[in-house]
């Protein structure tokens, strides 16, 4: 079998069994199990296809479990570098490159090539924290995560990219870490966090897909927001004068997001994806 043959294969498989995204799984199936990047596909049409019976294993998941493709091929690429996905962690979305390309600017724009030090809260797959580390030689991170199995997600891509030295991970809770349990670490320059937004009334409408996930990395509370609100009442206390908070959130949440953290003295800004919608939050003390 040749490759284009398998992925015409594969296309019409997950098509019957009702996957909308039939046609972007399946370049990263055959991708995968060729060993290639996915945009190289194309000039592999021609090459033979050794891999048919892992990629049965492959629409079983996706089509009987549902099972996301970035969980069934184990890894997913974030800003060009590519993280190994442990079962249940919270894989790299869109909406975190927009996140960690925001940081990476202004981490430059405000402090420089000085040693500075930031709090990432939920490190998941560790893809936020590791490729700011990669970027920036003078900085260390402090991450903050409740799930065991993402802190040894985190772990296993720190280590991958040779950056484990600069990154102090604490297992344990947010609600209860900030702010006097991060004190000893002095204040940060900045926070970044890509938190639970889902709103809990909307968990059970999730598509199974989604719903794979750890639902901890997941639930935001009523309204999506508790996290966001934590962190505008309680956060600023360790950051610098001269930091910043940057969080993904949903849309929608944009003007009430806007009015809590106004009202307690933030300075904030909204940071647009590539479709124009509200995704990233900009908090500023000054």
């Amino acid at each position: 079998m040749k490759v284009k043959t398998a992925l015409e294969l594969c296309k019409k498989r997950l098509k019957e069994c009702g996957i909308e995204t039939y046609e972007g799984d399946c370049i990263f199936f055959i991708a995968h199990l060729l060993g290639i990047h996915p945009s190289l596909l194309p000039l592999e049409e021609e090459r033979e296809f050794k891999e048919r019976q892992r990629l049965e294993e492959f629409f079983q998941k996706r089509c009987n479990e549902r099972i996301p493709v970035q969980h069934i091929i184990g890894e997913w690429d974030c800003l060009e570098r590519t993280f190994k996905i442990f079962p249940k962690v919270l894989s790299p979305r869109g909406a975190t490159e927009l996140l960690v390309e925001t940081a990476v600017n202004l981490i430059s724009e405000r402090f420089g090539d000085k040693p500075i030090t930031g709090l990432e809260v939920g490190t998941g797959t560790g893809c936020i924290s590791v490729n700011l580390l990669c970027e920036f030689p003078n900085l260390k991170m402090v991450g903050v995560e409740i799930d065991p199995t993402a802190v040894e997600n985190t772990l296993y891509n720190a280590r991958l990219y040779g950056v484990e030295d600069r990154l102090t991970l604490l297992e344990g809770d947010i609600f209860e870490l900030c702010p006097e349990g991060l004190q000893s670490f002095g204040r940060f320059h900045f926070m970044v966090s890509n938190p639970p937004y889902i709103a809990q009334e909307d968990l059970e409408k999730l598509p199974p897909e989604v719903r794979y996930e750890n639902v901890v990395a997941l639930n935001g509370g009523k309204g999506g927001t508790k996290f966001h609100k934590f962190f505008a009442s309680h956060c600023d206390k360790i950051l610098r004068e001269d930091g910043f908070m940057l969080l993904e959130f949903e849309p929608f949440q944009k003007e009430e997001l806007e009015s809590f953290f106004t009202s307690r003295g933030w300075k904030v800004e909204f940071i647009k994806d590539f479709a124009g919608n509200p995704r990233v939050l900009l908090a500023k003390k000054s």
